[in-house]
C-alpha cells in the first residue's frame, strides 16, 4: 500500500506542477491588453522594467496579442508588477497545495486535491 500512495502522491505533484505551469505561462490581462506570460516574455518584461527604473523617460513599442502598444516608463512598471504578482500567486498556490499532498494517507483523499483557483 504504500508503494501505491507514493506513486499516486508523485503523479499528484507531477499534475500541480503542470497545471502551475500551464496557469503561470497562460497570460494575463492588463490595463485592456493581454500580456503573455511564457518564460520567454516574463524575461523580456524584467528587462523592459530595469529599463523604465533606470530611465524615468524610457518608453517602448510592446508586442500584444492585437498589436503593439506604446508603453511608458510607469505603464511598463505597472505590467511587470501585474506579471510578477500573477507569477507569484500560481507558485503560491502549488506551494500550499504541495503539503496537503504529502499529508494525504489514501490515494482517494489526493483526488480531492485539486489546482482550482
Amino acid at each position: 500500500m504504500a508503494g501505491i500512495l507514493e506513486a499516486a502522491k508523485s503523479a499528484k505533484r507531477a499534475e500541480i506542477a503542470a497545471a502551475r505551469w500551464e496557469a503561470e505561462t497562460a497570460g494575463i490581462d492588463v490595463n485592456g491588453f493581454t500580456v503573455r506570460t511564457d518564460r520567454e516574455s516574463q524575461a523580456l518584461i524584467t528587462g523592459a522594467a530595469l529599463a523604465a527604473f533606470a530611465d524615468p523617460d524610457y518608453t517602448c513599442q510592446w508586442k500584444t496579442e492585437a498589436g503593439f502598444v506604446s508603453l511608458d516608463s510607469v505603464q511598463i512598471k505597472a505590467v511587470a508588477q501585474a506579471v510578477r504578482a500573477h507569477v507569484q500567486s500560481c507558485f503560491d498556490r502549488e506551494a500550499e497545495l504541495l503539503p496537503l499532498i504529502e499529508a494525504a494517507t489514501s490515494p482517494e483523499e489526493l483526488g480531492g486535491i485539486a489546482w482550482g483557483i
